[in-house]
């Protein structure tokens, strides 16, 4: 089976991992007669490694013409009264409808990669405090910065030569098109400047953006009952709670299939196993990095990625983070 790196998604950048299994999704859908796979090498910037398809520049290629079909979808173009929706928190009665829309397209066509998508970005019934629609922990816009407006926006723009840039690198974060604050090595820390960064134009990967996007499939979001009763939004590998927390999640250094890759990481026993009885099942690592929001508006970042059990910190275990 051909082998195609991916040198540029890294998989200890949450980043790289949501692109690259961004990637996964776009070609296991355009090539279903095939056996399409991921993996991660191993070594101190582990990447990933597509298997299946021809070479780059088919992936590419695939990816630029599925980027094109999303612009009609329910996820991106459906809102109240014919005016599509600018971010995640919809009312309830809007959020149901717009579950129920999107549904309907699998219904219709049997395509289910809107649901899919649609999943790991709002759960039916999940609210925030003022009573609309509470998104997946991974939504890191506030403010101005209206998710789904970033979204289309990239989805119009990007162009085969971000895929490009995306997935074989060198990222030269020269892009001013929408970032969607999932970059690890994109935190702008205040106290390595001069200057508060605030007012700087956030530059970004607008390719990996976009495939990131694509991979939050990969982490659908749900109600979580606590013993008390109390209800929360839980979003897989993550901790429960919003305004600080973590994510954690293992790279595997054998070839697995898009629907192999959901069960592990949903898995969260994979995240919990010693290192020698994680290496049987094929991973090599677990990465744990913490997700912190602004005061101000409740901007969202990652921490800095580390191995888990690093400073006697253990995983994201439903929604909790157990220490030893």
């Amino acid at each position: 089976m051909t082998e195609i790196a991916l040198p540029a998604l890294r998989g200890r950048n949450p980043l790289g991992l949501f692109a690259a299994l961004g990637v996964l999704d776009v070609v296991s859908h355009a090539l279903p007669d095939r056996a399409i796979t991921l993996h991660w090498t191993e070594g101190l910037e582990p990447h990933a490694v597509l298997g299946g398809a021809d070479s780059l520049e088919q992936i590419i290629d695939l990816c630029d013409q599925d980027r094109e079909r999303w612009a009609s979808s329910p996820v991106l173009a459906w809102g109240p009264d014919g005016v599509p929706l600018d971010d995640l928190k919809p009312s309830l009665p809007d959020l149901r409808q717009w579950i129920e829309v999107t549904a309907a397209t699998y219904w219709k066509t049997g395509d289910d990669r809107d649901i899919a998508l649609l999943t790991g970005l709002v759960a039916e019934g999940a609210a925030a405090g003022k009573g609309d629609a509470k998104p997946t922990h991974f939504h890191f816009t506030a403010g101005q910065q209206k998710f789904l407006v970033m979204v289309r926006l990239l989805q119009r723009e990007v162009t085969a030569e971000h895929f490009r840039e995306a997935l074989v690198g060198p990222w030269s974060y020269t892009s001013t098109l929408p970032v969607l604050g999932w970059d690890a090595r994109g935190e702008r820390v205040w106290a390595l400047r001069g200057f508060n960064p605030s007012g700087d134009k956030k530059r970004g990967v607008p390719g990996a953006d976009w495939l990131a996007f694509l991979g939050l499939r990969y982490f659908p979001v749900a109600l979580h009952t606590d013993r008390r009763g109390v209800v929360q939004l839980a979003t897989t590998g993550c901790e429960l709670g919003w305004k600080s927390g973590s994510f954690s999640w293992p790279l595997w250094g054998v070839p697995l299939t898009s629907d192999v890759v959901a069960s592990l990481l949903a898995d969260t026993r994979i995240l919990l196993m010693a290192a020698h009885s994680r290496r049987r099942l094929g991973v090599t690592e677990v990465m744990t990095a913490g997700i912190r929001r602004s005061d101000q508006g409740g901007y969202g970042s990652f921490g800095p990625p580390s191995p888990a059990g690093v400073a006697g910190r253990q995983p994201a275990r439903n929604g909790k983070t157990l220490t030893r």
